[in-house]
């Protein structure tokens, strides 16, 4: 449908009110970085608040991100969950907030993958396995590549898998865990669409900030519990149907 006259503009009026100028614009509009003009005809385009909106979220990402253009193009056409300006913006303003520890602990000593494989039994090669599908996050700092506290308990879980019987003959190296990270980003991805199509533009930064922290916990929680039980149905489901097929073949033997 075609937005009401009121809230058009035209090229020149959206290049002064985005400080932005009118070829750079045309630009974004050629790498779909905002989305076209709603065109009367050949040589009439308008404008109106969601390509002013576009705009301003291109100049924050490439200012206050420092993002290339490569990625914030992947994110406003919906790489990121097709989510709206608004609610990537919400995302937008919370991150660096979250989950402290993930930034930075003090009280835990960062580690390179020689001294985590040492500490924790983990063969170096699961180690490089994880961080090269980006399980694992280590940062530079100087010369040396350091994990820090999440990637340290990561592998410490890791090493309890192996310690359970969870060998590497049997299929579970550090690649298997790719397994894992895909369903989970598929389920962050769904999880931000329903969170922010709720909260963008109406719950404050350290607000939504708490909300995710503390909903983390829980669903946690929820999803352990689900997918135990999700584990129980699946074996019993199994067994109904082995035990099926034994009874349909030993009817079949004469």
């Amino acid at each position: 449908m075609k937005p009401q006259k009121s809230k058009m503009m035209r090229m020149k009026q959206l290049s002064a009110e985005s400080g932005v100028p009118k070829g750079t614009i045309q630009y974004y509009i050629k790498e779909g970085l905002i989305p076209k003009p709603y065109k009367t005809h050949a040589n009439m385009a308008y404008y109106n608040e969601s390509h002013l909106n576009a705009i301003r979220l291109v100049k924050e990402l490439q200012e206050k991100r420092f993002l290339p253009l490569s990625v914030i193009k992947q994110v406003v056409r919906g790489g990121r969950g097709g989510l709206s300006v608004d609610e990537i913006r919400a995302l937008t303003e919370i991150d660096g907030k979250l989950f402290p520890n993930l930034v930075e602990n003090p009280e835990v000593r960062p580690m390179t993958a020689k001294q985590l494989s040492e500490e924790t039994g983990v063969d170096l090669k699961d180690i490089k396995q994880m961080e090269k599908i980006q399980v694992l996050n280590p940062v530079k700092k100087g010369n040396r590549i350091l994990f820090g506290e999440d990637d340290i308990r990561l592998v410490e879980c890791f090493a309890r898998i192996r310690e359970a019987g969870f060998s590497e003959e049997m299929g579970w190296d550090g690649a298997v865990l790719s397994v894992y990270r895909d369903f989970l980003q598929r389920l962050v991805e769904e999880e931000a669409k329903i969170l922010m199509s709720g909260v963008a533009g109406k719950v404050g930064v350290d607000k939504l900030t708490k909300m995710v922290e503390e909903g983390t916990i829980i669903l946690n929680s929820m999803i352990g519990l689900i997918r135990k039980k999700l584990i129980v149905e699946t074996v019993k489901r199994y067994s109904d149907e082995l035990q099926a097929r034994i009874m349909i073949k030993e009817q079949q033997t004469p």
